[in-house]
């Protein structure tokens, strides 16, 4: 539904961040992490900490720099991605059924 990439340094090292909005069509926000954990999990990545309703953290073995987090939409978390607000104001979504996914190159750990 939306993307955008931006990059941050932090202790010397430079971080890529991108920020997702995906449409899972799930009932409610837990509902529609949980599908997205359910996806992500079939692909190899595997849950590192679970707290939701809030979010949920999850690695892959293949891709050791990184790391996502999912939580259920909600704009505030989009503040400074007005590019996606503007992707999903639309009469057709369903904003229960939509996921943040942050995923991000570490690049202290590279």
């Amino acid at each position: 539904m939306g993307e955008s990439t931006s990059e941050g340094g932090y202790e010397g090292t430079t971080d890529v961040i991108t920020t997702l909005v995906v449409d899972t069509r799930g009932e409610n926000g837990t509902d529609s992490v949980k599908k997205a954990m359910k996806h992500l999990g079939g692909r190899g990545w595997r849950t590192t900490n679970d707290s939701l309703p809030v979010s949920v953290t999850m690695e892959s073995p293949n891709w050791e720099t990184n790391e996502l987090v999912l939580r259920p939409f909600d704009p505030m978390y989009l503040e400074n991605e007005p590019e996606i607000l503007e992707a999903i104001n639309r009469p057709a979504t369903n904003p229960e059924a939509l996921v943040i996914v942050w995923a991000w190159v570490d690049g202290s750990r590279a």
